[in-house]
């Protein structure tokens, strides 16, 4: 769907988030609606005022510079907003009035300006890093976490925003982890905390339900030039070589899949309410079969979402009625991939919270890995342990068939001798 729309105007997100308001007491806010909060942080928020300091901040987060006056005083700022965030992360329930009815031109301007919230959040905790606040640093990344989990599940889009926002946190959480000396307290503290989180992460499948319903309800002759405009805008793409070095196959090839394409737009333009009823079964049965696949170990569905992704590119030739369906589904193989990567690296980090009481306790690294820790989810194993020089490292041990790699996870270890 137009899903990746977080063009729209924020004034309008304001004003709709204004009718929520609106229902509760003008002197206070509601206690159970975490988005009113987010929408008061979000008034109040203050950008970098120049490049050279946005880049300063850019720089501090990625660890090349450490936390300078500009920096702190940037922060000091917007101290009210990372305390409304803060708050608003830890309600349970958050409702950002997003109307679906609006289908493909729903507006979710809400994904930048919490994204934007969260790099912020990483430059504070890269403060108290830096001044030996582990625990506040810790904190920071947590609130990321949760933010996250307030965005993601409604659909494909704020699902995979939800992820980068995860994997911000958890990437960030490594390298407090790397830098603070041992404490069993905060260790378990961050041990709890993570596990609360992991247990509400973003479902993809129920992001695809949910943008299912809004795609089926698109597909009707009324919608026609709507659904005419995305195709277009999701018009095939051929790479050609050298017109000198094509061949005459290549080129015969080429040129039926541009006129299957136009025949099927042609179809679309002048479609029935057959056509748009049999539209919406293929695509809803393709919907169907993806939620089963959801439902297999990892290489399994994988292997069946590729197959169900080559079924409805060539079904597209020869039956009209797949046609928005070809268009309208993303590569779900890439998407549950995308997923179990998030979801092993959160298992990552976990299991090596775990070590790292371990070490803080006993002073030492184990020399095997304990018992009932969170998995591989490529495998549906333990992760493969090993002790290195500076810390250890936990090895995957089923493979990422979308990058045809094992996926490992380094973790260093303050003191370790």
């Amino acid at each position: 769907m137009a899903r990746n729309n977080y063009k729209v105007h924020i004034g309008i997100f304001f004003i709709s988030l204004a009718i929520i308001i609106g229902s509760h007491s003008a002197l206070g806010f509601p206690t159970d609606n975490a988005a009113v909060l987010y929408l008061r942080a979000f008034i109040v928020y203050e950008e970098p005022d120049n490049e050279n300091l946005s880049k300063m901040i850019t720089d501090l987060q990625d660890g090349k510079i450490k936390p300078n006056d500009q920096i702190r005083q940037y922060l000091e700022k917007n101290r009210t907003v990372i305390e409304l965030v803060t708050t608003a992360s830890q309600i349970p329930d958050c409702d950002w009035g997003r109307d679906h009815s609006k289908g493909f031109d729903l507006m979710m301007p809400e994904l930048a300006t919490v994204r934007k919230l969260a790099f912020m959040l990483v430059a504070d905790s890269k403060v108290y890093l830096n001044d030996g606040d582990y625990k506040t640093s810790l904190e920071r990344c947590i609130t990321i976490h949760r933010m996250a989990r307030h965005i993601s599940d409604d659909l494909i889009i704020s699902n995979l925003v939800g992820i980068a926002m995860h994997s911000l946190a958890n990437k960030h959480i490594k390298i407090i982890l790397s830098e603070m000396p041992a404490d069993v307290e905060v260790l378990e503290w961050l041990k709890n905390q993570m596990l609360e989180i992991s247990g509400k992460s973003p479902s993809l499948i129920s992001a695809i339900k949910s943008e299912a319903e809004i795609s089926a309800r698109e597909m009707r002759k009324e919608n026609v030039n709507k659904l005419l405009d995305y195709v277009n805008t999701e018009d095939i793409k051929v790479v050609r070589k050298a017109d000198a070095d094509i061949t005459p196959s290549e080129g015969r090839a080429e040129e039926k899949k541009k006129k299957v394409y136009e025949e099927n737009v042609e179809k679309l333009r002048n479609g029935d309410e057959e056509y748009f009823s049999q539209s919406r079964k293929y695509y809803m049965d393709f919907i169907s079969s993806v939620k089963a696949a959801f439902a297999l170990p990892y290489e399994d569905a994988y292997r069946e979402l590729e197959k169900l992704n080559e079924t409805i590119t060539k079904d597209a030739d020869t039956n009209p009625t797949a046609f928005l369906t070809s268009h309208m589904s993303p590569m779900i193989s890439k998407l549950c991939t995308n997923e179990m990567v998030f979801k092993t690296n959160f298992n990552a980090v976990n299991a090596a919270i775990e070590i790292y009481i371990l070490k803080a306790k006993t002073g030492k690294l184990p020399d095997k890995l304990p018992e009932g820790l969170p998995k591989d989810l490529f495998s549906g194993k333990d992760f493969i342990y090993e002790k290195t020089g500076d810390g250890f490292v936990l090895k995957c041990q089923g493979k990422d068939l979308q990058k045809e790699k094992i996926h490992e996870y380094e973790f260093k270890v303050k003191n370790l001798n």
